[in-house]
């Protein structure tokens, strides 16, 4: 019996895996059996298939079956006795997805055929799956190829500058290759085959359409209907805004620790959320100073009505390095990502993000340091940009999104927030307005809020610095020189200014949350007891 999993059954397990591995043998040995061409004499055509039958593999034989830790999943490590498969697999992972039942074990096997097949992206094969109880199992389970190479969390600080570049460098091709694998759809690709087939009523019904994301799965959601798929960003925003509504729309009575009135905050703060949709589901902070066919290539990019693909939790256990020769400093290398049970459709200024391990965090346990962060972050930037590693006609869009999108990102973060933060969601909308009023002057703020918000809040000065919408560009708008310098500087020169600026405003904010230790260990104590322990 298995510690991590007591409900799952060994034995059937074991079967299982050496059912898909046999499988998997014999597609491989299909694939590389030459079979003698036919001919008139009979003793020739014996001969071919008693060559055929001689290649056919015994039944692979299970001698390992333990439990180990992988790409940060609790996960059963299943090994064969190489001589009875010596095509392979002679070891595979088995993984029990944890979330909505049925749908994040379909999510993650059509997410990962997905980037596997339509962004070429390298992610672990499956072998096979169950996605519904009952089943010989008596649980979700699908079966993973481990891949070779180093989990980048371990090997990190021992690594070379030059071996950070080349990993850098393959995480940018990753991220365009994410941003470039479009659908019409905002969803979770979860329409995949039933294991164990179910009825055609119940089959249908879980193959449709959804989106699972965090922000919809998340505390009293996850026991409801998921979220149905979106065809456009406002609708992506407004989903997110109805949140509340989804959870408290329909009951008498507030849950505990909830009474009357916290639940008609919650609600009116993110129903004044709403109102802001328009102005944030595309360009509305794209300068001025752009020339028109800049600003046309920005809104086209902005504004699209395809949607890339986004991992919601890149964190740096999921990657593993493989060097192509290992111990050579210069050596080549492949980046795998795994996880894709987390991953799902997303507007184009969302996707073209990095990494959380490559941003400041309020806590002081980071695996690298913010002025090494900074250097990554600058580097991915500039091999997506200058086309070292990527074409350039693949990753420009990428980086008009990553540059001119980085508000829409900090509002998608806002109304994404949950609902215990609504304090700070208010102190943020403040903030909001203030960066509106400097960006667009021209467009009344629609909202009547207080600024005494700001003012009587507890949030430390160092949290509300790091929260609040990014400066993207230093240029002033609508004046004669900016005009004359829009017709002058071509669109790409245009684009590495903002960037430019962009990486300046991220840097101030890092050197302004590290002055102080005691502020960032008081934004702990608001960030957490204070306001999850009270929802």
């Amino acid at each position: 019996m298995s510690m991590s999993f007591p409900h799952v059954d060994i034995s059937a397990l074991k079967k299982f895996a050496a059912a898909a591995a046999a499988g998997e043998h014999t597609y491989r040995l299909s694939r590389n059996t030459v079979i003698g061409a036919p001919s008139s004499s009979g003793k020739k055509k014996g001969k071919s298939k008693s060559k055929v039958q001689d290649k056919k593999a015994p039944y692979p034989v299970v001698i390992g079956c333990e439990e180990t830790r992988h790409v940060g999943e609790q996960m059963i490590l299943i090994t064969f006795d190489p001589n009875s498969v010596p095509l392979g697999p002679h070891s595979m992972l088995a993984h029990f997805p944890r979330g909505r039942p049925t749908y994040t074990t379909k999510a993650l096997v059509g997410m990962t055929q997905i980037v596997r097949d339509h962004a070429q992206i390298i992610a672990p094969k499956i072998y096979g799956y169950y996605d519904n109880v009952p089943n010989p199992i008596n649980a979700e389970v699908v079966l993973l190829e481990l891949l070779p190479g180093e989990c980048l969390e371990d090997i990190w600080m021992d690594l070379e500058p030059r071996q950070i570049m080349t990993i850098c460098a393959r995480l940018g091709e990753l991220l365009v290759k994410l941003f470039n694998c479009r659908s019409p759809l905002l969803c979770s690709e979860t329409d995949v085959p039933d294991s164990p087939p179910r009825t055609p009523a119940s089959s249908a019904h879980y193959r449709r359409p959804i989106l699972l994301a965090p922000p919809f799965d998340e505390g009293p959601l996850m026991h409801m209907e998921p979220q149905e798929a979106l065809t456009s960003t406002h609708d992506y925003l407004l989903a997110l805004v109805q949140r509340p509504e989804r959870i408290f729309g329909g009951v008498t009575e507030a849950p505990a620790p909830l009474d009357e009135a916290d639940v008609a905050v919650v609600r009116a703060t993110w129903k004044n959320l709403g109102h802001l949709i328009s102005y944030h589901s595309g360009g509305f902070y794209i300068p001025s100073s752009l020339s028109p066919e800049a600003r046309f290539t920005a809104y086209s990019v902005l504004q699209s009505k395809e949607f890339g693909v986004w991992h919601w939790d890149m964190q740096m256990t999921r990657f593993v390095v493989r060097w192509a020769r290992p111990g050579d400093v210069h050596s080549d290398a492949t980046l795998a990502l795994t996880g894709w049970e987390y991953a799902a459709r997303a507007p184009l200024w969302s996707c073209a993000r990095m990494p959380p391990w490559l941003y400041p965090h309020l806590h002081p346990f980071e695996r690298i340091t913010w002025e090494g962060q900074r250097n990554v972050r600058q580097f991915i930037f500039h091999s997506i940009f200058h086309g070292d590693f990527i074409p350039q006609t693949h990753g420009w869009e990428w980086v008009v999104a990553h540059v001119y999108g980085v508000t829409e990102r900090w509002f998608e973060g806002l109304v994404s927030a949950h609902r215990g933060f609504q304090g700070a969601t208010e102190v943020l909308l403040v903030r909001l307005r203030e960066y509106w009023m400097r960006q667009r002057p021209d467009v009344p703020f629609p909202l009547d809020i207080d600024k005494t918000h700001l003012q009587d809040s507890p949030m430390p000065p160092a949290v509300a610095t790091a929260m609040s919408p990014p400066e993207e560009h230093p240029v002033e708008r609508g004046t004669e020189e900016d005009a004359l310098l829009a017709h002058t500087r071509t669109f790409v020169e245009e684009v590495r200014l903002a960037m430019d600026a962009l990486s300046g405003e991220i840097a101030a904010a890092q050197e302004v949350l590290y002055k102080d230790t005691l502020q960032r260990t008081t934004a702990l104590d608001y960030m957490t007891p204070h306001c999850a322990n009270k929802y």
